[in-house]
C-alpha cells in the first residue's frame, strides 16, 4: 500500500512537472527556469552548469528531465553543459515522446575537461541513491546526501529505446553544487 501511494504521488508529480514544463514553453518560467552558472569544481577549475529547468514540488526539489531535453544536449540544439543537482533532491527521467529508458549507475567524471574520468574521493558515496523504474519510461533517483560528493561531477549513461525498436545512449552529466 505504501508503495502504491509513493506511486500515485510521484506520478501527480510527473503530470505537474510536464504542466509546468509545457508553461515554461509558453510563457518562460518555472521555478528556477534553467539558469546557466560557471561553477568550480573541487579542484578551483571552471565547470559550466545550468540548473534544472522543470523543478517542482513544495520545496522545489525534484528535477523533471525529460528525456527529449537530454536528447537536444546530445544532438547539439541545446549547449551540453552539466545539470545542477543538491543534496537530497529527487531527479525524474521521463521518456517523454513515448521511450523506454535505462539509466545506469553515475561514475566520476571530469567536467572541466567534459570526459576524462575523476573518481569522487574516499569516503564518498554514489551520487544517486534508492533508484527506481516503476514504468518502462520512468526512473527516479535521490541524490545522496555526502558531503564528500560535493563539487564532483557524474556522469551516466541512459539507454533510449524508442517505439521503433532502435536504441541509442546518451550521457548527461550532472554537477553536485552545495
Amino acid at each position: 500500500m505504501k508503495n502504491a501511494l509513493i506511486l500515485v504521488l510521484l506520478v501527480v508529480l510527473v503530470a505537474l512537472g510536464f504542466f509546468c514544463y509545457g508553461k515554461s514553453k509558453r510563457r518562460g518560467f518555472v521555478g528556477k527556469p534553467g539558469a546557466k552558472h560557471q561553477r568550480h569544481d573541487y579542484n578551483g577549475k571552471p565547470v559550466d552548469t545550468e540548473e534544472c529547468e522543470t523543478l517542482v514540488g513544495q520545496h522545489s526539489d525534484v528535477c523533471i528531465i525529460p528525456i527529449s531535453y537530454l536528447q537536444e544536449m546530445m544532438s547539439g540544439s541545446r549547449q551540453d553543459i552539466a545539470m545542477e543537482v543538491h543534496h537530497n533532491e529527487t531527479i525524474v527521467w521521463v521518456g517523454n515522446e513515448g521511450e523506454s529508458i535505462t539509466v545506469r549507475p553515475m561514475t566520476g567524471m571530469n567536467c572541466a575537461k567534459h570526459g576524462e574520468k575523476d573518481d569522487p574521493p574516499s569516503g564518498s558515496d554514489s551520487l544517486l541513491v534508492d533508484m527506481k523504474q516503476p514504468k518502462p519510461n520512468l526512473v527516479f533517483a535521490h541524490i545522496t546526501n555526502n558531503r564528500k560528493n560535493e563539487k564532483y561531477c557524474y556522469k551516466t549513461n541512459i539507454d533510449v529505446t524508442v517505439k521503433g525498436g532502435t536504441t541509442t545512449t546518451i550521457d548527461p552529466h550532472d554537477f553536485l553544487e552545495p
